[in-house]
C-alpha cells in the first residue's frame, strides 16, 4: 500500500461491489472504495458523460458499468482519472460457491476493504462512508451498519444511497466493474485507465476472509 496520506482535508469514501455473493456463476466479487475530498466533482462527471450520450443509453436512469457502452466507459473513467481520488480494492475468490448475501457477510467484506482506507487516511479525515445501497430492507441496513461499526472499532457516519440520488457513487460502481473484468480476464482496457489512482489492492478467498473475522473476534 502507498504511503499514508497526511492532510487536513475531509474525505468521503464511496463503496460499491461488482459480482454477487449467492450466484455460483460468479467466480469473484470485487468491492471498490473511492476516497475523495471533491465528491461534487464526481457527480459532475456523470452529468458531463450523460450529455455526450447520443443513443438509447441516454434514457437509462443511471450510468452503470454493465449498462454502458465502450465509449461511455472510456469517457467516464478518463474524466475520473483526472480527479483527486484514492482507490482501494478487494477481490474475494468464491470458487463458484453460493455465499449467503446477508448483512454479516457483506459487512465482513467491507470491513476488510476499509481497513486499508483507514490505514491510509487518518480517522478524523473521514467525513463519511457512503454505500451504493446493497440491501433494500431497512432492517438489513441497520444490522449491516451495526456489524460494520463494531468490526471497525471506531464510529464513522455511514449512509446508503443510489446513483440517481447521488451520482458520485457511480465512481465506485465503474471502478468495481472495470476491475472485475480485468480480474476475470474479460477486458483490461477500462481498468487500465484508472489504475494509476489505486492505493491498495488485495485478494482473498472466502475461507481466508472468514478466518480473518474469527481471529479478530478471538483477539478482542
Amino acid at each position: 500500500m502507498k504511503q499514508v496520506q497526511k492532510t487536513t482535508k475531509k474525505y468521503t469514501v464511496f463503496i460499491d461491489e461488482s459480482g454477487t455473493l449467492p450466484d455460483p456463476a460468479d467466480t469473484v466479487v470485487v468491492i471498490a472504495a473511492v476516497g475523495t475530498d471533491i465528491p461534487q466533482k464526481l457527480s459532475r462527471i456523470t452529468i458531463i458523460v450523460r450529455k455526450q450520450i447520443t443513443n438509447k443509453q441516454k434514457l437509462l436512469p443511471e450510468i452503470k458499468f454493465y449498462r454502458s457502452g465502450e465509449q461511455t466507459k472510456k469517457k467516464y473513467l478518463s474524466l475520473l482519472s483526472q480527479e483527486n481520488i484514492n482507490i482501494f480494492l478487494l477481490v474475494i475468490e468464491k470458487d463458484h460457491k453460493a455465499i449467503p448475501d446477508n448483512p454479516t457477510n457483506f459487512a465482513l467484506l467491507c470491513w476488510l476493504l476499509l481497513q486499508d482506507c483507514l490505514s491510509y487516511f487518518n480517522s478524523e479525515e473521514i467525513k463519511e462512508i457512503v454505500f451504493d445501497r446493497h440491501f433494500s430492507n431497512k432492517g438489513d441496513l441497520l444490522e449491516f451498519d451495526h456489524i460494520l461499526t463494531a468490526l471497525l472499532e471506531e464510529k464513522h457516519p455511514i449512509r446508503h444511497t443510489d446513483s440517481q440520488t447521488e451520482p458520485a457513487v457511480n465512481a465506485a460502481d465503474m471502478i468495481a466493474g472495470s476491475f472485475l473484468w480485468k480480474t476475470v480476464g474479460k477486458d483490461a482496457q477500462f481498468f487500465n485507465i484508472i489504475e494509476p489512482k489505486v492505493i491498495s489492492s488485495k485478494k482473498l478467498n472466502w475461507p481466508e476472509a472468514k478466518r480473518k473475522l474469527f481471529s479478530t473476534k478471538k483477539s478482542r
